[in-house]
């Protein structure tokens, strides 16, 4: 009975009523100095300890456990800290064997709370170099949503939203941000969403709007709004991955992407032209579609390599023929800090129908536990090569050649500061169009 009242207390607590029908209070079986008076009460006031989903008083309906139980669990999944993650814990401690009695498994319900992941990353960027002489400020937050639908498959939701003093978002909104930019654009979209999971024993399918994983990214790494599906045989990954483009005007070759032209000057965009009055048409709506496939197998604990092929439809760039990239890439770890890093794309329309990268890499990726690191190399980033390449940072875009060197360090766990500086020039200087010869892309990050 002592048992039922401390229920009676909790749920007072949390806005709620309930009986206690062995006395005429609901406290006199309970010690008035007894510490669930203070916890309930706390934790209600820091909102840690809620009622109904909706929040909602009703009445004098009285509480049923099964409903304690998820509100309990609720409580332990809000991850708090401090006192009231030691209220939680001895609240819990109190009432968990009444609660499983029920069948009701409050480490299950914690469990699928904790389903759910955020998780994020907020940077400052500055960037000069590849298009003007103005620095251009950016500031960026992406954030994370991971969920497990069962024990096999997740889904994935990733959400970018950027803003700063570049005039080429198509954007309303206009501010002047802390550096005094004016025309200052904010953009926001949805830039992943997918499930993930294994279709049978070895494979790993990802359905949706998701970046390819083939060969790191290095020919094919444009989102892809359709399906991959990776299959594991000991050391070698096959890889396959087909759909519909999902990438900015800019980021596939434009007009005004001074060195990025697909197939000569005809781009990879059409713009249709003004209407009556004088209207902007815009651009034309074309579907581009790219599929991939590669083998990927890791020879010794420090070599890894594979072979790949790539094909994208793009109607303005090539008409009814479609661009075919063959890929070759290499990972060589030299010694425990250095390792050596490469790829080679053919295409085959004739053009800047080749490109290639090669980087000696200190201390592996800045999203590892080293506190700092970098990378040199050179990179010769053909247009007609590539569908859209994961290995461009200062040098930007495709269409462009030259070293890049990079530097990256760890304030804290999850503080760190980045910067690429490149120096090239256009492979095509006919429509180099005056661009800097340096530029430096650099980002300070928050991770969270």
């Amino acid at each position: 009975m002592q048992k039922k009242c401390f229920l009676t207390v909790l749920a007072l607590g949390m806005g709620l009523t309930a009986n206690c029908s062995a006395a005429a209070s609901p406290f006199a079986d309970v010690p008035a100095d007894h510490w669930a008076y203070d916890a309930v009460a706390q934790l209600a006031e820091d909102g840690i300890l809620e009622g109904y989903g909706d929040k909602s008083f009703r009445g004098n309906r009285q509480i049923t456990r099964y409903e304690m139980a998820q509100m309990v669990a609720r409580a332990r999944a809000k991850n708090s800290s401090g006192e009231d993650k030691v209220l939680v814990d001895k609240l819990t401690a109190e009432f968990r064997a009444e609660l499983e009695n029920l069948g009701v498994k409050v480490a299950d319900l914690e469990r699928n709370a904790d389903r759910v992941k955020w998780s994020g990353v907020f940077a400052q960027k500055a960037m000069k170099g590849n298009s003007d002489e103005h620095t251009w400020w950016e500031k960026e937050l992406f954030l994370n949503v991971d969920a497990a639908v069962n024990d096999s498959w997740n889904v994935h939701a990733g959400i970018d939203t950027k803003w700063g003093s570049n005039e080429g978002w198509n954007s309303e909104t206009e501010f002047s941000d802390a550096y005094g930019a004016s025309n200052v654009k904010v953009s926001s979209m949805l830039y992943q969403l997918y499930a993930k999971g294994p279709l049978f024993k070895g494979s790993t399918a990802t359905i949706g709007l998701f970046t390819p994983g083939l060969q790191e990214g290095f020919v094919g790494n444009a989102r892809t709004k359709g399906m991959e599906l990776d299959y594991r045989i000991g050391k070698t990954t096959l890889k396959a991955y087909g759909g519909n483009l999902h990438e900015k005007v800019s980021d596939m070759s434009s007009a005004w992407s001074d060195a990025f032209r697909r197939h000569g000057d005809r781009g990879d965009f059409e713009y249709v032209g003004t209407g009556a009055g004088g209207t902007e048409t815009g651009f034309r709506n074309q579907r581009l579609r790219a599929w991939g496939l590669s083998v990927e197998h890791q020879f010794t604990e420090r070599t890894t390599a594979g072979l790949g092929y790539y094909n994208l439809h793009s109607p303005v760039a090539y008409g009814e023929s479609h661009l075919g990239i063959v890929a070759a890439n290499l990972r060589q770890h030299l010694t425990d800090n250095w390792e050596l890093t490469g790829f080679y794309a053919h295409g085959n329309q004739h053009y800047q129908n080749k490109a290639y990268d090669v980087q000696f890499i200190y201390n592996g990726s800045p999203w590892g536990n080293k506190k700092f690191g970098g990378s040199l190399g050179y990179r010769y980033l053909g247009s007609d090569a590539l569908i859209m390449s994961s290995v461009v940072h200062g040098s930007e875009k495709p269409g462009r050649k030259g070293w890049e060197a990079s530097l990256w360090y760890h304030f804290t766990k999850n503080i760190q500061i980045q910067g690429y500086l490149f120096n090239g020039t256009a492979i095509n200087k006919t429509y180099d169009k005056g661009a800097h010869r340096t530029a430096y892309f650099t980002s300070l990050l928050f991770s969270f």
